[in-house]
């Protein structure tokens, strides 16, 4: 498949979205947008809402930092960072199409359009066209990533040190377009839909439980021994046993990119206690078991037991047959719009906030609950993509 593009400094064309119409306007600003995370979509909210969102400033911050990481407009290419700023925006658009988020949509794409595309060669158009193809597979369903896919990655001249940045930059730009619906919804606008993918089909993963698992990398980590100064530094502000973390170890491959996500991990999962907690780890569980993530579904489903949690919601997620459809047709006003927002982030409004918050949530643990659900949209994602599970060994 040979990548399309069209050169328009008014419009966005991209090969995931093939028309014989004009393309669409950008969004008013989308390129010139002072902070390129939340597009401008916090400007005009509710005053009650907005103090709240103030709380997560710090949140933000962080994930600015990680946009700012991931597409910096002077990116240093060199034997093992070979993902240009072409690639990335190219990857990010085609993420964001996958979501349907149409300010996200105009905004990579204003970004892209002034850059040159890459040459006609062969070569190019076949590394193109892998790494278009596993963006918008990794986004429309992460179960659907193999080994041999990643190595496939590697084939088309792709490091360890590229891929490892390539499955960050999917799962941030999965986890952005989901907290832009929830800041549109909290603006009380209606969705804004970018039509052009069906909804995903459901996960035929299987074997979920609350069963201790081991996670080991599919790529090669790095060796301690030989990992400079800010690779053990970003290790050790990531969690207290990164160093004996294959996940970890293989993240600082890229450890700018692994200290921002760390920082909005914490922003988001700072241990809280009591109802909040509670409901942040059926959020957890929920987009987990949603994504296909068998390893992210055990860990906090033992989470919300262990803070007391109803164990029958639990087994009626697991449960092979009816485990997603309990998820998304439930009587659980919780479990309904953390699918949605998982699973149809375009198609998360106003109303479907106002549901949780007249359910008996307040603003706080609303947003609680789905700012963890949009984190997990990214953390499922390096989770299933980078490497394999098994049980732990008694």
């Amino acid at each position: 498949m040979e990548q399309q593009r069209r050169t328009a400094h008014n419009g966005w064309y991209h090969e995931t979205q093939s028309s014989q119409q004009e393309p669409r306007s950008f969004e008013l600003g989308a390129q010139l947008v002072q902070d390129r995370f939340l597009l401008g979509l916090d400007q005009d909210i509710a005053p009650s809402l907005r103090q709240n969102l103030q709380q997560y400033s710090g949140l933000f911050a962080a994930s600015r930092a990680a946009y700012n990481t991931l597409f910096a407009d002077d990116i240093l290419l060199s034997r093992s960072c070979t993902l240009s700023l072409y690639d990335r925006l190219s990857s990010a658009l085609t993420v964001a199409q996958v979501t349907g988020i149409q300010v996200l949509c105009s905004h990579y794409a204003a970004r892209l359009a002034p850059l040159d595309s890459p040459d006609a060669s062969r070569e190019s158009n076949i590394r193109q066209t892998h790494i278009t193809q596993f963006s918008r597979l990794l986004a429309t369903q992460p179960t659907s990533i193999t080994a041999d896919m990643l190595h496939q990655l590697e084939n088309v001249g792709l490091s360890t040190k590229d891929i490892v940045t390539f499955i960050q930059l999917i799962g941030f730009v999965s986890y952005q377009a989901r907290v832009l619906a929830v800041i549109n919804a909290a603006r009380g606008k209606p969705a804004a839909v970018l039509p052009g993918f069906p909804e995903p089909e459901n996960t035929e993963q299987r074997g979920f439980s609350l069963q201790m698992l081991q996670w080991t990398s599919r790529l090669t980590e790095i060796n301690l021994q030989q990992a400079t100064h800010q690779q053990l530094d970003a290790l050790d502000l990531s969690a207290p046993n990164a160093r004996s973390s294959s996940f970890y170890r293989l993240l600082i491959q890229d450890e700018r990119l692994l200290e921002e996500y760390s920082a909005i991990f914490s922003h988001i999962m700072r241990g809280e206690n009591g109802e909040t907690g509670l409901v942040q780890e059926l959020a957890a569980t929920t987009t987990s078991r949603l994504n296909g993530c068998l390893y992210c579904t055990g860990i906090h489903a033992r989470a919300y037991l262990e803070l007391g949690g109803d164990k029958q919601q639990i087994t009626r997620l697991f449960d092979e047959k009816n485990g997603e459809r309990y998820a998304t047709i439930g009587s659980n006003v919780l479990l309904n719009n953390v699918a949605i927002l998982t699973r149809t982030p375009q198609r998360f409004d106003a109303k479907s906030l106002n549901t949780l918050i007249a359910s008996g949530y307040d603003d706080t643990q609303s947003f609680k609950i789905l700012l963890t659900s949009a984190l997990f949209s990214w953390a499922n994602r390096l989770i299933q993509t980078l490497g394999n599970v098994h049980p732990v060994a008694k």
